[in-house]
């Protein structure tokens, strides 16, 4: 039922149901892409805004994106600078009142959606609303069940861990306007970084079920251990945590930045340069000496020489 601004009956007619606009960035995606987009149109809740930005392939994405072309509400395949640009266009371009996103190799499980959205809309006070990710290869095979983690300012501020299984999440516009947009200066651990700015302004919901799979193939970013990704975590360290932040997140910044150089230093050594490793532990330190018993432990490591721990990297 609703009601005129003056208070008045106005018609009898349920209240619609809120746009949910997800964005798909792809490229050279072809061998997943199908399954991706497949899973969001077989959602059992609309309206659904579906966006796919590819960033110009040249596998057959193309072809795929076009065989499903009518039931998208824009497409486009052009080159672009990578991931989070492309999300951060489809973002600027949607106009749902709920949003997420969806990577080229992961999948919605039935039902997801509509989970979410009756999450959200029970608890109006939330920004997000998030279950858990199965873990799948690429033959789409469970692989493993991780589990999200409740959402709690203090632990993801300080430890910098993942808490969001980013697939299985949707939230508010309103969380985008005061989150967003994503970090361009990040490729690695920008939503990380974006729902810890969320959390920084509002709640969020968890919910205890599986709704999406995020797919460990030998291409995914999650599976590298590089220097663009130690470089990346001493970024975190000195320009997000040592950058201007949210009221909520200054007593944290720290053993934020501390915690930083230590995912820096843990990287590192298992790339093989266990001399980077010592220094950023030892940068971590300085930064704060707060840690856990397991950190400690690696931290410690760190400091001994490799032929005395019989070292071969990895």
């Amino acid at each position: 039922m609703s009601f005129s601004a003056a208070g008045t009956r106005d018609t009898l007619r349920p209240l619609s149901p809120p746009l949910v606009s997800i964005v798909t960035p792809s490229y050279n995606q072809a061998e997943f892409l199908e399954e991706t987009i497949q899973s969001v149109l077989a959602q059992d809740y609309q309206p659904i805004e579906y966006i796919v930005l590819d960033g110009g392939s040249t596998d057959g994405s193309v072809d795929i994106i076009r065989t499903y072309s009518d039931r998208l509400a824009w497409w486009r395949s052009e080159p672009d600078r990578g991931q989070v640009d492309a999300l951060n266009a489809g973002f600027e371009s949607a106009s749902g009142e709920i949003l997420g996103w969806l990577c080229s190799d992961d999948t919605l499980l039935p039902g997801a959606v509509s989970c979410l959205v009756t999450e959200l809309e029970r608890h109006p006070e939330a920004l997000i609303a998030y279950g858990h990710a199965v873990w799948t290869n690429e033959r789409s095979e469970p692989i493993g069940n991780p589990r999200s983690r409740p959402w709690e300012l203090r632990t993801m501020a300080r430890g910098g861990g993942q808490h969001v299984a980013q697939p299985a999440s949707l939230w508010r516009r309103r969380a985008w306007e005061l989150a967003g947009p994503l970090d361009e200066r990040f490729e690695y651990v920008f939503d990380t970084l974006f729902f810890l700015r969320m959390a920084a302004e509002g709640e969020g919901r968890l919910v205890d079920r599986p709704l999406a799979t995020h797919r460990l193939h030998p291409r995914a970013k999650t599976r590298r251990t590089d220097v663009g990704k130690v470089d990346e975590h001493v970024r975190v360290a000195q320009d997000f945590y040592g950058g201007p932040l949210p009221p909520r997140l200054r007593s944290h910044a720290r053993v934020g930045a501390a915690n930083a150089y230590r995912r820096a230093a843990w990287t590192s050594y298992h790339a093989g340069d266990a001399g980077r490793a010592r220094r950023l532990a030892l940068r971590s330190l300085v930064a704060s000496p707060w840690m856990s018993r397991r950190t400690a432990a690696f931290v410690a490591r760190t400091l001994i020489p490799r032929r005395l721990l019989g070292w071969r990297g990895g």
